[in-house]
């Protein structure tokens, strides 16, 4: 069932606590008692349309308003996908790098096998973060861009505009999440099973939510960021 303006953010989680996270990157603080999506997001400043949106992506798969999301500001698009970032750099992978540092086998197993995944994690963190720091010096600043130039905010550069697209970010957008597929593999089919068998666990639980977690954030930039950066460019090439 999904969450509109007026459900309880109490309830929300309780009933759905693993968007939690997602709640959190908005800057909502617990403590809000009985208070409504609507209310709390104007105490912290949010559009509490896109918020709902978004909590929605991640509580139903089936669910992706590609219209209606494309609709929200680019700024407003790209504050999300950048808090998104600090999680996955703060959070969620050194907590998935931290297991995987815990894991341990037969003593003659252990060396191998931990340098084995922690290897492989280690090369998927650095695509992701250089991944992300594109996406931050390059592709966010220069939609930000053409949405202030579209709205008058900016003065207009055709050699800019003519310098870079869109399109050259959608041709190379990555997919990152084939590599935790690869570690799944390993650890499920390959390895035998760890000594403390329940951190193992606990290492493909935090894989499988950030490998759920960045299927979401690829769909916004790919069906909501890209397409609506496309029709910005389009307009702007029509007033040269």
């Amino acid at each position: 069932m999904l969450i509109n303006k007026y459900s309880k953010l109490n309830d929300i989680i309780l009933e759905r606590y693993n968007c939690m996270p997602v709640i959190l990157r908005f800057g909502i603080q617990f403590g809000f008692g009985d208070k409504t999506v609507a209310e709390v997001c104007k105490q912290y400043d949010i559009d509490a349309d896109f918020f709902t949106e978004i909590i929605n992506i991640f509580i139903d798969k089936d669910y992706f308003p590609q219209t209606h999301l494309q609709e929200f500001s680019v700024k407003t698009i790209i504050d999300f996908l950048i808090k998104s970032h600090q999680d996955y750099r703060k959070n969620k992978i050194p907590h998935i790098e931290k297991l995987i540092d815990s894991l341990e086998w037969d003593s003659s197993e252990t060396k191998k096998n931990k340098a084995l995944i922690k290897n492989f994690f280690l090369q998927y963190k650095t695509e992701v973060i250089e991944h992300m720091d594109y996406e931050e010096t390059i592709v966010y600043p220069y939609s930000i861009k053409m949405e202030k130039i579209l709205n008058n905010e900016q003065t207009l550069s055709i050699k800019e505009l003519r310098k870079y697209a869109i399109n050259i970010y959608a041709d190379t957008h990555d997919d990152i999440e084939e590599k935790l597929l690869d570690l799944k593999n390993i650890l499920i089919k390959y390895l035998p099973p760890s000594s403390n068998l329940e951190t193992e666990q606990m290492v493909l639980f935090e894989i499988f939510r950030l490998e759920k977690d960045l299927n979401n954030h690829s769909r916004i930039e790919e069906k909501v960021l890209i397409p609506k950066i496309k029709l910005i460019e389009t307009e702007l090439k029509q007033m040269i």
